[in-house]
């Protein structure tokens, strides 16, 4: 018998989420992402999501919440909606860490 094997290409991705933040609240939100429509949509709808909300909430914005936002995604694009989780969770860790820094900074 014979064997037949696929291979899957897995392009990557780039997604960055940018934020304005005033009295621990995100005032705004943008992205830059290079992906298929699917990493776009979860980009876009990632940005909608944290926007109003303090960064701590924000932080508890899952995949799972992204993908219903958008009324679902198929299988094969839910990690798109992984990205975006992660791609909010980066942007607050690295907000986080530039407040902690700027206050260390002030304190001297």
């Amino acid at each position: 018998s014979k064997r037949s094997s696929e291979r899957l290409r897995v392009l990557p991705v780039l997604m960055r989420l940018y934020f304005k933040v005033s009295d621990d609240k995100i005032l705004d939100a943008k992205f830059k992402t290079f992906g298929c429509g699917a990493a776009i949509a979860t980009s876009s709808m990632a940005t909608e999501m944290i926007k109003g909300k303090t960064v701590d909430e924000s932080l508890k914005i899952t995949n799972e919440a992204v993908a219903e936002a958008l009324d679902g995604l198929p299988a094969n694009k839910m990690h798109c909606s992984v990205l975006a989780q992660e791609a909010i969770e980066a942007a607050i860790n690295n907000y986080k860490e530039k407040s902690a820094k700027k206050q260390t900074s002030d304190e001297k």
